[in-house]
């Protein structure tokens, strides 16, 4: 026979590691409940010709796409954005804001790289129905949230800008004024600016000159999508630099509200304005923002931005919305390096040790009532000795072993072990799933 083995891009994850990864999940997902994030579920196949409104022909290629029996076009969820504006066109009932999350798995047919997998888990959360402040702010209070309950809140750093705000400074620098369509040509230097990071200043300059800019406007691009660091402080360096434009100052003033905003929720020192900034897809319309690994080459963990224009291109509904992706591969790493990840290893609450067959039914009893509680519970289903029961229950990292035998039953008691310290009680038969319970 052969052997098979996952393909490549996908994962096994065997219980160990998967309770590890619960775990993660687990604190994503009970983050943005408190939040007050309602979960949806949805389905993982769509039409590909959803997804070809977001993204044209060239998703076809980026996806797991095919046809399928019926012989419709399908593709696998690379993402859920576009499901998420089917749902909220099909309901106009919905009252606002609607705040929903979900975890799942995406796929994307792309080169495998570290932290970058074809398929993956993330986690979307997202506010439709709301164009404040406060709703942008509550999304990365969210988002710092997760990372202080993971423990490396201060390995993480929220760098956060407002395409509107750049739009307005491009265009104030006269950027596509004398072109047919300006708005393309101020979004085209807006692709390279996202770039800036990756490439030396010279290529910088030379990209945008190709774009029709001068020397002189491109030196002023490149100064002012320099400035980066703690909100109000560049907010007053970028006043001082940037051109006297109405709309600028508008853009200005809503990034000071933000600030305050994120102040109110304690996590404005995480975040950080920088200029350069983009993300590179053209359907954010005003905030965007990384979180990035700090004193890690600054790797890029995930993201998020506002997107108001984006739902109605799914229905007659023109709905703002403002949210993130939660990527748990690069995040994973960052836990990893920095002594976070949790223990890869099972836990078992309880262990039910019947020591014969004639108390089986008994300890059954206990099992089943310890687990009304919520506990995770054990038993034997071998017929193992008492010996290799407690090598059984030593392996799952049972918390504790409820021993039920026949003599201390007749005494009316049964014994409880705490298997780290080895210590042993006799309870009462009829208080020892309160004795657990009070312990557990």
């Amino acid at each position: 026979m052969d052997d098979f083995d996952s393909l490549k891009g996908f994962y096994d994850r065997y219980p160990e590691e998967w309770a590890a990864w619960r775990e993660v999940i687990d604190t994503v997902e009970e983050t943005a409940r408190e939040f007050g994030f309602r979960e949806i579920d949805a389905p993982s196949v769509e039409p590909t010709d959803l997804f070809r409104v977001k993204s044209g022909e060239e998703i076809v290629e980026q996806t797991y796409s095919f046809e399928d029996k019926g012989g419709r076009e399908v593709t696998l969820l690379p993402e859920q954005t576009p499901t998420r504006a089917r749902l909220v066109q099909k309901r106009k009932d919905l009252g606002t804001p609607i705040k929903w999350f979900d975890t799942s798995k995406r796929w994307r047919y792309e080169a495998v790289q570290k932290g970058r997998d074809r398929e993956f888990f993330q986690t979307d959360v997202d506010i439709f129905g709301v164009e404040s402040v406060e709703a942008d702010a509550e999304i990365i209070a969210c988002a710092a949230t997760v990372f202080e309950k993971l423990g490396v809140d201060d390995h993480v750093e929220f760098k956060l800008n407002d395409r509107q705000l750049l739009d307005a400074l491009l265009e104030s620098l006269h950027v596509g004024e004398d072109d047919d369509a300006p708005d393309e040509t101020r979004e085209e230097v807006m692709r390279i600016v996202d770039k800036k990071e990756k490439i030396s200043r010279e290529e910088f300059l030379g990209q945008l000159q190709a774009e029709g800019l001068d020397r002189a406007t491109a030196e002023e691009i490149d100064e002012i999508t320099a400035i980066s660091g703690p909100i109000e402080e560049s907010l007053v360096e970028l006043s001082a630099k940037a051109p006297d434009d109405e709309r600028a100052e508008t853009a200005v003033e809503r990034m000071h509200d933000l600030h305050d905003a994120l102040a109110g929720y304690g996590v404005a020192d995480a975040c950080t304005l920088d200029l350069s900034i983009v993300r590179g897809m053209d359907y954010y319309t005003g905030l965007v923002f990384e979180a990035f690994a700090t004193n890690r080459d600054l790797r890029s963990l995930f993201g998020g931005g506002r997107y108001d224009g984006l739902i109605g291109e799914f229905g007659d509904q023109e709905v703002p919305a403002v949210g993130f992706g939660f990527g748990y591969s690069t995040t994973t790493l960052l836990l990893e390096e920095t002594g976070n990840w949790p223990t890869e290893a099972l836990s078992t609450d309880a262990y039910v040790l019947a020591v014969s067959d004639s108390v089986r039914e008994i300890g059954l009893e206990y099992a089943m009532d310890l687990r009304r509680e919520g506990f995770e519970v054990e038993t034997d289903l071998t017929s193992r000795s008492v010996g290799e029961q407690f090598g059984y229950a030593d392996r799952i990292n049972a918390s504790y072993v409820l021993v039920v035998g026949e003599r201390d039953l007749e005494e009316g008691v049964v014994t409880v072990q705490e298997m780290e310290s080895g210590e042993e009680e006799q309870v009462p038969r009829d208080e020892a799933v309160e004795y657990l319970r009070d312990r557990l």
